[in-house]
């Protein structure tokens, strides 16, 4: 006879993991100890979510034979180890990229790997790159940080920069919208493809130093086109020591500009 103390039952949420203990076990509620495992979590446009898990024992102390658990069903285990990102099957690309870091991403805080969101954010983005039938793999790349730089490298991963970068921004703030909602808190998460970002932080920071020095030049204000605030937080900073201009923000929402004055 096989003997068993504890069996494990899984549902869209508790309450369906507790009918099927009761369903198949053929007892009443008081007579069963139910400790919850997981929760569950109900996902987001069908990603993210987890089911319900259970582990059940009779109140009585006595074991479970083999004559009272059904052998037409089986409960199994959710399986957390489940491949979150198309490069989990490759070592080889999950290496750490050395030369792509970014002044952005610096922290001074002790790095600590966070394995639920990455879980769900990696999981969004393969949702995402599919839906829009982009040919891509995403990666996290691995730096002394608390952000999560999530990467997406391929034949088509290019599509999803958009003009002056609006499509990447774009997906950026869906996936921290939802993985906000889902995981109730805040996810400190950038996406960046084929080291876009590193380029477009020196090309504006460029940018910025060239037009200071025709204002010098002019004596004239220059208006810059609009930016998204983290570019035009890019521009003030990198001239926030030149004491022979002053830039100052205008404008409302995506028309919002800066513009460069020589000083007085």
């Amino acid at each position: 006879m096989v003997i068993i103390m504890v069996k494990i039952f899984t549902g869209k949420d508790v309450d369906e993991a507790t009918g099927a203990a009761l369903q198949e076990i053929g007892v009443e509620l008081e007579d069963l100890d139910i400790k919850v495992i997981n929760p569950g979590r109900s996902g987001i446009l069908g990603f993210g979510g987890e089911h319900a898990e259970i582990e059940v024992s009779l109140s009585n102390g006595e074991p479970f034979a083999d004559e009272v658990i059904s052998k037409n069903k089986v409960s199994k285990k959710i399986n957390r180890n489940r491949k979150t990102r198309k490069n989990d099957s490759s070592s080889e690309k999950n290496k750490i990229s050395e030369n792509k870091s970014s002044n952005k991403f610096e922290s001074n805080n002790k790095y600590e790997k966070d394995e639920e969101a990455e879980k769900l954010i990696g999981e969004l983005l393969d949702y995402f790159l599919g839906a829009m039938g982009v040919v891509a793999e995403t990666y996290i790349r691995e730096e002394e940080s608390e952000s999560l730089i999530f990467e997406i490298d391929g034949e088509d991963s290019g599509l999803l920069i958009g003009r002056r970068g609006e499509t990447l921004r774009s997906l950026q703030f869906l996936v921290r919208m939802i993985s906000k909602r889902q995981l109730e808190r805040q996810t400190n998460v950038y996406i960046d493809i084929q080291g876009y970002r590193d380029r477009r932080y020196r090309f504006i920071k460029n940018l910025a130093h060239k037009t200071a020095k025709r204002v010098i030049d002019l004596n004239e204000p220059i208006e810059l086109d609009p930016m998204p605030p983290n570019e035009r937080k890019i521009v003030h900073q990198s001239l926030s020591r030149n004491s022979r201009i002053v830039t100052e923000s205008r404008g409302k929402g995506n028309r919002r500009r800066i513009t460069i004055f020589p000083e007085d």
